[in-house]
């Protein structure tokens, strides 16, 4: 990788610990600059403006978020298995693994809303790419008889989803665990009587 590569890499890395806590519009170049080392020329050389910083940060904790969901993924081969680790990552998510801030997707959802469309569009498209993950882990649960055959995988994923990133906003707020790990429990327990095949 050559320098400028190198450079560019690490101010994505590095302002995702920023933005993806403090907000993605929400903070300034200082921030970035502050935790980069890079004056504003530094940083502008390698990106062209401030949406092309977000756009690259928030693409990059997307992507970070979905190699640990991979990972959990990975540890299980029974399908039922596989998305009782997706959601037990809540807990992860929470405690800022892999990334201080929580769920870049549920965050840049919050702040862009109307006012920032280019960042509500890329998390629109982020959380069809999510919801795609679990429905399809719930099909090929269905072909490989590990889930009842009347569990709907759009639907299924949409519940799980809601369940997870509401349990997630009302932890941050209260800032404890308590919201994440009932959702979990309960989900686990939804998971296990009524989706996977007996």
């Amino acid at each position: 990788m050559r320098k400028g590569e190198q450079t560019r890499e690490h101010i994505i890395e590095t302002a995702a610990q920023v933005l993806n806590q403090r907000g993605f519009y929400a903070s300034s170049l200082s921030e970035i600059m502050e935790v980069t080392g890079l004056k504003k020329g530094g940083i502008y050389n390698h990106f062209e403006s401030k949406d092309e910083i977000i756009s690259q940060v928030f693409s990059y904790c997307v992507k970070e978020i979905r190699l640990h969901f991979d990972d959990a993924i990975a540890a299980y081969s029974h399908s039922v298995d596989q998305l009782i680790a997706i959601v037990s990552v809540a807990q992860d998510l929470f405690r800022g693994i892999p990334l201080p801030g929580g769920c870049a997707i549920m965050n840049a959802a919050i702040e862009a809303d109307d006012a920032h469309p280019f960042l509500k569009k890329q998390a629109d498209l982020s959380m069809d790419k999510f919801q795609s993950l679990i429905a399809g882990i719930i099909e090929q649960g269905k072909s490989a008889n590990e889930i009842k055959q009347d569990v709907n995988a759009a639907e299924t994923a949409i519940f799980l989803i809601a369940a997870m990133e509401g349990s997630l906003m009302m932890s941050k707020l209260s800032e404890n665990e308590q919201a994440v790990n009932v959702v979990i429990q309960y989900l686990t327990h939804y998971l296990n009587a009524q989706v996977r095949q007996q």
